[in-house]
């Protein structure tokens, strides 16, 4: 265990709670366990039983499915409806069956918060002046030379933060045209099997984005050279924004084209940190969408429940909100100069789990 990054990221909580603190956003410690979390395909909740007491007599059965959250989105969103026009949750998150390569852990520490009446550019706004002030703050606060050098020789926070759209990555870094292709399978098959991508019968249109995706433009995004210790010309902190409507199950369609959606994810140092919407407010479209995705879990051999009937209920006092989830440990990780997540975790999955003989 390196102490010294246990004691950063206890540092750089702090001070993301202070920055918030002061910009007007209330915290609230949402829910860990619910009955109905979120119907994300290819996300995996933990699932327990919760047991009532018998004596109960509220209750009509005395046990319960229950889940640990994956986000607490479906709890902020309500608190939105409620009336709170500002509001953050810094806590953990859970997520089963993701992969242990350094970046995810099963236990983690998610930073999400939400604005009323705003849409993706103030939730970039937010982001980029929190990380630059944090950042700020933490290279002066902090004394070990190796973990203050980290910080600066990834870290150009004067620098304005880009802004891309998915459109204008594909082209830039993959040299291809997607707006033709949205929604047409065979023809971005055609383009994944010119680059040489295998493509099977079931693939989606969606897996073959990823597949090119994954390939040719992620690892392109905020690139760092660690071997020669220097930044390349795009490595700078990078806003990804207007994805294809398929891919943004809870956010907006975009006005001017219903085909994409007003999402937005943030890259630094080559990492993805976040993932935000300008939130869909509609409770029909809503529901047709989350019905698509327990289709999709369904056909995929996975778990499925009912739908949150009280949070679709509460879409539409939601208003014109915004919000974004940020993954801290990832932070820290960039910070401290670490190159895996279980280097900046007090006792991570893989310590707990993992018996060594």
């Amino acid at each position: 265990m390196n102490l010294e990054k246990i004691k950063a990221r206890a540092q750089i909580i702090k001070l993301i709670r202070q920055w918030f603190d002061t910009a007007g956003f209330i915290e609230m410690h949402t829910p860990r366990l619910v009955g109905l979390p979120g119907q994300e395909p290819h996300l995996e909740p933990f699932w327990t039983q919760l047991i009532a007491p018998s004596s109960n007599v509220e209750c009509r059965m005395s046990n319960f499915d229950a889940a640990l959250i994956t986000s607490p989105e479906y709890a902020m969103k309500r608190l939105l409806a409620e009336g709170i026009e500002k509001i953050y949750d810094l806590g953990p998150c859970f997520r089963n069956n993701e992969p242990w390569d350094g970046t995810h852990d099963p236990e983690f520490l998610m930073l999400e918060w939400y604005r009323r009446e705003a849409g993706l550019e103030e939730i970039m706004r937010d982001t980029e002046e929190m990380i630059r002030w944090v950042v700020d703050e933490f290279r002066n606060q902090t004394e070990t030379n190796d973990i203050r050098h980290s910080a600066e020789r990834i870290f150009d926070i004067r620098s304005p933060f880009r802004r891309m759209t998915v459109e204008q990555a594909w082209q830039k870094y993959a040299g291809i045209d997607l707006d033709p292709l949205l929604g047409n399978r065979e023809a971005l098959a055609q383009v994944c099997r010119a680059m040489g991508q295998t493509v099977n019968p079931d693939d989606t249109w969606d897996d073959l984005y990823f597949k090119i995706f994954l390939s040719e433009i992620e690892p392109k995004l905020s690139l760092f050279d660690q071997d020669a210790g220097r930044r390349t010309p795009d490595a700078g902190p990078v806003f990804l924004y207007r994805y294809p409507a398929s891919m943004a199950a809870l956010a907006r369609r975009c006005a001017d084209d219903p085909r994409w959606a007003e999402r937005v994810e943030f890259y630094l140092g080559g990492l993805e940190l976040a993932n935000g919407f300008a939130e869909l407010s509609d409770p029909a479209e809503q529901r047709k969408r989350f019905e698509e995705e327990r289709a999709l879990r369904s056909t995929l051999g996975k778990k499925t429940w009912p739908l949150d009937e009280r949070f679709l209920s509460a879409l539409p006092q939601m208003g014109n909100a915004a919000g974004i989830a940020f993954g801290v440990d990832r932070l820290v990780m960039l910070l401290t100069g670490s190159s895996s997540i279980n280097d900046v975790l007090p006792f991570p999955a893989r310590e707990r789990f993992i018996i060594k003989t």
